[in-house]
């Protein structure tokens, strides 16, 4: 399910570029092992070393102006109302523990997503395969993070609230912490 990972937030304030780089830089720094971790056991991981590089995309061709980077296997963009914290990594590396990776990716996700918010809100599913394209569309044309929830309960059903339930017989196919 899914080639990658797609973790929404809601935007609730501005990040000047430099910013937004410490605060990448701080999760690094508290969670370094645990990049590591993936870095050995991962798929798609390597090459970690804290660095990211940041982009602000100019609107143009009706698209909307949003801040871009990429770095250690995560990426990060920041739309109007909200943010999309992606991984490289499969979906199924959250809840597939014989992968060994699933408790350390799971930690970076939340830890990225806490430095860019004070609410509990996080909704993390699958990328590719249709799963979040639609929502992450929203979130590009300005859309805020209740109406991402909304359209994934309408094609996804009814959230995960805890990755336990991402697998198994009535597995659910996206987590939601609000």
């Amino acid at each position: 399910m899914g080639t990658h990972i797609d973790c929404f937030i809601p935007k609730e304030k501005d990040y000047p570029i430099e910013e937004i780089k410490q605060k990448l830089k701080n999760v690094f720094d508290r969670l370094k092992p645990e990049y590591l971790h993936l870095e050995k056991h991962g798929t798609f991981t390597e090459n970690v070393n804290g660095k990211w590089w940041i982009s602000l995309i100019p609107a143009e061709n009706g698209n909307p102006e949003y801040i871009t980077g990429e770095g250690d296997s995560f990426s990060i963009d920041i739309y109007d109302k909200t943010i999309c914290i992606g991984s490289v990594e499969r979906f199924s590396s959250l809840y597939f523990e014989d992968r060994n990776i699933s408790k350390e990716l799971f930690k970076i996700l939340l830890e990225l997503s806490n430095e860019f918010r004070s609410s509990d809100k996080v909704l993390i599913g699958a990328g590719g395969f249709g799963e979040t394209d639609i929502v992450g569309d929203i979130a590009i044309y300005g859309g805020d993070f209740e109406q991402i929830c909304n359209k994934m309960k309408e094609l996804n059903g009814i959230p995960a609230t805890d990755l336990t339930e991402l697998s198994g017989l009535n597995a659910k196919s996206w987590y939601l912490k609000k």
